[in-house]
């Protein structure tokens, strides 16, 4: 592995290095060091750090002793209690950061899930030459559209923080590139001369 490291990913490593690791003579291993080996493992950092699942405890900080799990939700940003702290005042980290970008994640596998169930039962409507049902299809448009505006949300949230939210699936794009364009004083005023829906006034 010492050898895959310095050819591969130019991290040199002598192989001693790797033997007194594991042999517990070097307590630690550089950021560099654990990502490249645990590429070359074909695993994550986090296994490397945190054996979930075959660990029930581990030391999360020197001397400190967490459950495996919720240290490495710790170590993610997934939990934003302390280890070795817990129930001191019960003082929390800053992970907001993470928990609005998994929650972003969610919204979109969601909205990915939808739109394939939507398509997977027009086909089949379709297939079935049955007629169509403007109630099922306008309950499909709507939880479409509801996922929508939860996405927009958490978008709106991760900026009013003063960070970029991540990129989005091309469809999603540009509805978000519309809805900035409509939300402009350009995009209000072209607005007033779009054609209207029966009942708009």
């Amino acid at each position: 592995m010492a050898d895959i490291c310095t050819r591969d990913y130019g991290l040199p490593m002598r192989r001693s290095v790797l033997a007194n690791f594991e042999g517990g003579r070097r307590p630690a291993l550089s950021v560099a060091e654990l990502l490249v080996i645990a590429r070359i493992l074909g695993i994550t950092p986090l296994d490397l750090l945190f054996p979930v699942g075959t660990e029930p405890e581990t030391e999360v900080l020197p001397g400190i002793r967490e459950e495996t799990w919720e240290a490495a939700k710790w170590f993610t940003g997934e939990s934003d209690v302390i280890p070795g702290l817990r129930g001191a005042a019960d003082p929390r980290s800053e992970a907001q950061a993470v928990q609005l970008f998994r929650a972003h994640d969610r919204l979109i596998e969601s909205w990915g899930a939808q739109q394939r169930f939507n398509m997977t039962a027009m086909q089949d409507r379709a297939a079935a030459g049955g007629t169509p049902d403007a109630t099922f299809f306008e309950g499909m448009a709507k939880a479409l559209a509801d996922l929508e505006a939860s996405i927009r949300e958490v978008r709106q949230k991760i900026r009013s923080v003063g960070l970029t939210p991540p990129s989005l699936p091309e469809g999603l794009a540009r509805s978000e590139e519309s809805q900035r364009l409509a939300d402009t004083p350009a995009g209000r005023e072209l607005n007033k001369y779009a054609p209207r829906t029966d009942g708009e006034k």
